[in-house]
């Protein structure tokens, strides 16, 4: 009973840490959010994406085709809170709390002790590398989730053989999730066989042809796209094999000492793949991203710190050596081996040094290993007063830890990763919808970001409207006299002003224009507090430091 409350109040806790505060921290939603609750809004109202394609099972974006069950899982979200940070963001926080339940009782039934299973829990739900990834619209709470409902029953099947089909269902649905699925559950089921091959044997042969027919019909609608359609042409433009810069690099330095036949020997691609592969497979395990700075993208990660505690460093180390010397072979050989194989994704793009999304599925064997090194060192310390005071040492340092994330991401880091989140566009946007009945026609800068999604989500446009107005967003000269860019319907237009006209020549009455700071004022001219002539400010949308971002104008 004592350790059912334990349980309970980490979830509560893992709950209260992804939920607090939402609307507000990260500071706004990004592209990628209102893509997802754009879509899903679209496919609430009319059961196409905003593309128009109906149920697909891979989606269109505006930038980029994307798996499709985030969108899914939203829509329930977006019709219940509407399209906003609680509708967009809440799927994230659910499947984030549920994942630390999930890995709670597969951590039990693997170990079936209960000690290591809550501390594990524990190290999940505090963990700042999840809480990150649970608090915004990404897809990897939800592929997580799926992860491990599909690890835990494939578990429970050694048991229970009829529970393996159910295991297929939900390891296939990873794929409809984040594309580091493609690459790591094959690979991932091939080590399961690997290390409990005699459980497998000895399941019913016709429930394991089952679970196959299962895992290859539910991967059907999606597995086209992967291996011959959208998927794998984003693969091919992050994938090392087909990056143009090693081949230029290559090209370079054989022409310099004369392009011999030596040369070619020691300048090729495999030896140029194997050295990117081999240094991005590394940085997964380098104390510069796990303890000191994260993720390089301050979207990722909240920057001065590492994604894992410090205090993790040395209970790991101890976790390693129990795992090797004392632990159970197979409870050794699993846990080792998915941590060495989740990094195999990320380690085959051009850009996956440091990259916390990517690697996003080490969490699970990261906190396994503290939670095991944690109980050893603390039984390895015979003296009941030693282990009080370590214990008292570890629980000071790790809540100093906590805390100063806690600070560090409800405080400053909104703050200083403002232009990360794309902050300002909501409050913009929000501004146009409620005064555009007073303007004929409504012109936005598009070069600070594309705005067209913000304009889409924040306006709350109607999505079977936007199917029958919407042409691809590629720019037209002079779609107005000196402005380059598209339009929707006869009223909204997206674009830049080309060079040669001025922006009060451009002007016109009844027209509102979204004017971008950065790309068409620049330098310290505040125009709220200084106009140019002729030119009326609406409104100034400003960053958290004060400095404007984009000024609201007409005549």
């Amino acid at each position: 009973m004592k350790r059912k409350v334990i349980l309970i109040l980490i979830l509560f806790l893992a709950l209260g840490l992804r939920v607090w505060g939402l609307d507000r921290v990260p500071p706004e939603l990004f592209g990628d959010e209102l893509d997802v609750g754009y879509h899903a809004y679209s496919l609430l109202k009319t059961g196409r994406d905003y593309y128009g394609q109906f149920l697909p099972s891979y989606i269109h974006s505006l930038s980029e085709w994307r798996a499709p069950l985030l969108m899914y899982v939203t829509v329930p979200f977006i019709a219940l809170f509407g399209l906003n940070e609680w509708g967009v963001r809440l799927p994230s926080v659910l499947f984030g709390t549920l994942s630390v339940f999930l890995f709670y009782l597969l951590v039990k039934k693997l170990f079936r002790k209960r000690i290591f299973a809550l501390l594990s829990a524990f190290f999940l739900a505090t963990s700042p590398w999840h809480i990150h990834y649970s608090r915004a619209a990404f897809e990897l709470s939800l592929l997580l989730s799926l992860f491990l409902l599909g690890i835990y029953f494939v578990f429970i099947s050694f048991e229970k053989n009829w529970f393996l089909p159910v295991a297929a269902t939900f390891l296939a649905l990873t794929l409809y999730t984040y594309s580091t699925a493609n690459i790591l559950l094959p690979l991932f089921l091939g080590l399961l066989f690997f290390v409990f091959k005699d459980k497998f044997l000895k399941i019913n042969k016709r429930i394991i042809f089952i679970s196959f027919l299962i895992l290859f019909l539910v991967s059907i609608p999606i597995g086209k796209h992967i291996i011959f359609g959208h998927a794998a042409e984003r693969f091919s433009q992050f994938s090392v094999f087909g990056h143009r810069e090693y081949v230029e690099e290559i090209n370079l330095k054989r022409n310099v000492a004369g392009n011999t036949s030596v040369e070619r020997i020691f300048h090729n691609k495999p030896l140029a793949w194997i050295r990117v592969i081999s240094l991005n497979y590394l940085s997964a395990f380098s104390p510069l991203f796990l303890l000191e700075r994260g993720d390089v993208t301050f979207r990722h990660s909240v920057h001065e710190m590492g994604e894992i505690f410090w205090v993790q460093l040395p209970i790991l180390f101890f976790g390693v050596f129990y795992l090797l010397t004392k632990g159970e072979k197979k409870m050794r050989n699993f846990w080792l081996g998915w941590l060495l194989l989740a990094p195999i994704p990320t380690s085959l793009t051009w850009d996956g040094a440091f990259h916390a999304s990517r690697l996003f599925l080490m969490i699970p064997p990261l906190m396994v290993i503290s939670s095991l090194g944690a109980v050893y060192l603390y039984k390895s310390v015979r003296s009941s007063i030693k282990r009080m005071l370590a214990f008292i040492f570890f629980s000071l340092w790790f809540m100093m830890g906590f805390v100063f994330y806690l600070h560090r991401y409800f405080v400053h880091y909104p703050i200083e990763s403002w232009r990360w989140w794309h902050k300002g566009y909501k409050e913009a946007m929000l501004f146009l919808k409620e005064n555009e009945k007073n303007y004929q026609m409504i012109v936005m800068n598009n070069s600070y970001e594309p705005v067209l999604i913000r304009f889409l989500f924040w306006q709350r446009y109607d999505p079977a409207r936007f199917h029958r107005e919407f042409f691809p967003d590629k720019p037209k000269s002079n779609i107005l006299p000196g402005f380059d860019g598209f339009q929707l319907s006869e009223r909204y237009y997206f674009g830049t002003l080309n060079k040669k006209i001025s922006l009060i020549d451009f002007l016109k009455p009844r027209m509102i224009y979204m004017a971008s700071h950065k790309d068409e004022v620049g330098g310290n001219w505040d125009w709220e507090k200084n106009p140019p002539e002729g030119i009326r400010i609406l409104k100034t949308v400003r960053n958290p430091y004060g400095e404007p971002i984009f000024y609201l104008i007409s005549l």
